[in-house]
């Protein structure tokens, strides 16, 4: 039942799924693919992989590998993952998934029609926290939800990638998706107004925004970002029963969590340690929907994927309205 991966790209990220995957059990590193020789044989030799190509072509043409991880800059999602969806390969694909909606509905429509699995690698919604989270809603301990607030700055100075490098996606795509994440999870997709602005470099990069959304029934979401001189990233949610902070962990990668009423007496506390390094959930929700023919995952399936992307689309279009 060995699951054999196949990695397209050689960056950071690449080399952080492929620590998680030496140490989950049942999964392989069997080939990296790269676009020149030179990188995809130092990350194969590094994490032993049986193969090494020097062209995605080339790796995703490999009959023996189940899934391909795409690994590449955002800008360059949409063209990789339909390589590989062409090949007939499973996808599973870092986020930020593509930069449009239109970009993801044909993904999905491809990945349908072939009957292959896909998915958007976005590893806190596979977290025991964020999990837990989800069940204290869905089991009332909240109350009806009235309000998300959330940040994540990142420290960074003008060589930061997200500050220069323009494939990346800003840190709308990088940073704010875990906010927006937290918010759609507890009071939807669908916000009636949304009020979103962005501070811009020279190179039309957003590097610090605000977004508000407001639902029916008052409740609405705060949430800001971006790059600052100190790294930064907390979470309040609050109901009408309970409510919880985390601010002494990074909530989008936080082992542990604590409902408090209107009290502060506590309702609920869970901790859960990552196994490994916090992807290794993600790596087994895969595993286990290949092995269940199943071509989405019900945690976070591509309509949630949808969602997030109009959301983005709605904060850009102000952006570019105030200009």
């Amino acid at each position: 039942m060995t699951t054999r991966w196949g990695i397209l790209g050689t960056g950071r990220i690449a080399n952080v799924f492929c620590d998680t995957l030496l140490k989950v059990e049942d999964a392989e590193i069997y080939a990296v693919g790269s676009r020149t020789e030179e990188k995809a044989k130092l990350l194969g030799a590094k994490y032993h992989a049986k193969k090494c190509y020097s062209s995605y072509e080339e790796l995703v043409s490999d009959p023996d590998i189940d899934i391909v991880y795409v690994a590449t800059p955002i800008i360059c999602h949409y063209e990789h993952v339909k390589v590989c969806l062409l090949a007939g390969k499973n996808v599973l694909c870092e986020k930020l998934f593509v930069q449009t909606t239109e970009e993801a509905e044909e993904l999905i429509a491809l990945a349908k029609s072939r009957n292959l699995f896909l998915m958007e690698a976005l590893w806190t919604k596979f977290h025991p926290v964020y999990q837990k989270i989800v069940q204290w809603k869905e089991e009332g301990k909240f109350g009806d939800v009235k309000c998300v607030e959330a940040s994540f700055y990142t420290c960074g100075t003008k060589e930061h990638r997200l500050y220069k490098d323009t494939t990346q996606g800003g840190c709308l795509g990088d940073l704010l998706i875990y906010p927006l994440l937290y918010a759609c999870t507890m009071l939807g997709y669908k916000p009636i107004k949304v009020n979103a602005a962005a501070m811009k470099n020279s190179d039309n990069i957003d590097i610090v925004e605000s977004i508000q959304m407001q639902y029916t029934d008052g409740k609405f979401a705060a949430l800001t970002g971006g790059i600052a001189s100190e790294r930064q990233a907390l979470l309040s949610i609050y109901g009408t029963e309970g409510r919880m902070v985390i601010h002494k962990e990074y909530f989008y990668e936080a082992q542990s969590v604590t409902l408090l009423n209107w009290n502060n007496e506590i309702i609920d506390t869970f901790e859960c340690p990552f196994e490994i390094n916090g992807y290794e959930y993600e790596v087994k929700e895969v595993m286990q929907c290949l092995r269940a023919g199943q071509i989405q995952s019900m945690i976070h399936p591509m309509e949630d994927v949808i969602g997030m992307l109009r959301l983005m689309e709605t904060c850009r279009t102000q952006w570019d309205e105030s200009l």
